[in-house]
């Protein structure tokens, strides 16, 4: 559990500890759909949890993807969700050389997904590509 992280998050991160199996496919929509897990929020939330927080949030589910996927080479990578209201991860065999979206993607720094969330943009209704950070696992 860290210290840096709200209550609320260090849970989450605990259930995901318990509940998740990361999946390998040849089919990379199959996998990242298999290895997706949304986290729903409001504002009043998100200033509550603070923009440190969700941000160790996001880094500490990257290390639990990296202990879990069995020593495979991963992409684990976080968005936000505009639409749903959501921070999402998910995780795709390196082999695969890409991410499985349809739009064009915009790869940043993980502060600046959390700047989105905070905002309330993902950077694909503004700017036509969707904010995404990635981490090689």
């Amino acid at each position: 559990m860290s210290n840096d992280m709200h209550s609320t998050l260090n849970n989450w991160v605990q259930e995901l500890e318990s509940e998740t199996e990361i999946v390998s496919s040849e089919e990379i929509n199959e996998e990242a759909n298999s290895n997706m897990v949304s986290f729903g929020f409001n504002d009043t939330v998100l200033n509550d949890w603070g923009k440190d927080s969700v941000q160790e949030f996001i880094k500490s589910c990257a290390e639990l993807y990296e202990r879990k996927s069995l020593g495979i080479s991963m992409v684990f990578y976080s968005w936000f969700d505009e639409m749903a209201g959501q921070i999402r991860i998910s995780a795709v065999s390196q082999t695969h050389g890409k991410l499985p979206f349809r739009c064009k993607v915009n790869p940043v720094k993980l502060s600046e997904i959390v700047n989105g969330i905070y905002s309330d943009d993902s950077g694909l209704y503004t700017r036509g590509e969707l904010d995404v950070w990635c981490k090689n696992i």
